[in-house]
């Protein structure tokens, strides 16, 4: 039977192509996913993880490997923390599961789902204890010994550090896509942090970072379902819908045979 039998026009995403398109993009453009202080971007030996995969041009046209942030604010004291935070690896897995193994409390990829795993390594710098020890408050205080908040704020200090105290955690998600509107739109059933203790922040962490993919990432990652208007002579619109679910097509979009397939129908008025 052909893709299009039920339809008027057929796309897909293989997972082997969207991860390697996912390394080219990681390697194109490292500082999309790589972010640190001006300490930490200028010294490759203090990021937690110093290989970075990188294409040759890159360096050969002197791009950024690492997006360069402000310090970590240290509250009421006019210094700031040096760190990073890198992305080392991202990739995604259409049912039934074969790139990587959810962990157990995920279980195994349900039909009809698309798992993400991605690692993130990040620290911080915490500076010497004899620097810290001649280090003196910065910005002002008025005659009650109160910080002076009327004052405008200047720039951080940022405390030297000789190195960062790193970690990596591996963010595993569970997902599906729907149509909605004239979009579609990936949706998060789950997602677990792995090998946090105590359970209290590993449950903290997960909530913010579960409210920041649905609120924060996921509506930016809606794909528009085109409308297209052929002016030429006036002679017709063409529109493009999602095929409805039928009998002949259960699931649209479908994930499954390692691909998400989406099926569309072609309209054509005068």
């Amino acid at each position: 039977m052909a893709f299009t039998d039920n339809c008027d026009l057929f796309g897909s995403l293989h997972e082997d192509g969207v991860n390697l398109a996912g390394r080219h993009v990681m390697r194109q453009r490292p500082s999309l996913f790589n972010y640190g202080t001006a300490q930490v971007a200028a010294n490759p030996k203090l990021w937690c993880e110093p290989k970075v995969d990188v294409a040759p041009d890159v360096l050969n046209f002197a791009n950024p490997i690492m997006t360069v942030v402000p310090p970590l604010p240290l509250a009421n004291t006019g210094y700031g923390v040096n760190y990073c935070l890198q992305i080392t690896k991202a990739e995604v897995d259409f049912h039934p599961g074969n790139v990587f193994t959810l962990p157990p409390e995920l279980g195994s990829l349900p039909p009809q789902r698309f798992a993400a795993h991605v690692v993130v390594c990040a620290g911080i710098g915490c500076p010497p204890r004899d620097i810290v020890d001649r280090l003196e408050p910065v910005g002002s205080k008025d005659l009650t010994g109160a910080a002076d908040r009327d004052r405008p704020q200047g720039p951080l200090t940022p405390l030297p550090t000789r190195r960062l105290e790193c970690f990596c955690l591996e963010v595993f998600a569970v997902g599906h896509v729907e149509v909605e509107g004239d979009a579609l739109a990936p949706v998060l059933d789950g997602l677990e942090i792995v090998d946090i203790e105590p359970d209290g922040l590993e449950d903290s962490l997960e909530c913010y970072l579960e409210l920041l993919i649905k609120l924060g990432i996921l509506p930016q990652l809606r794909v528009a379902i085109p409308r297209f208007v052929f002016d030429i002579l006036d002679l017709a619109t063409i529109t493009l819908a999602a095929t409805p679910i039928s009998a002949a097509v259960p699931n649209n979009p479908a994930i499954e045979q390692h691909q998400l397939k989406v099926f569309v129908d072609v309209s054509v008025a005068p």
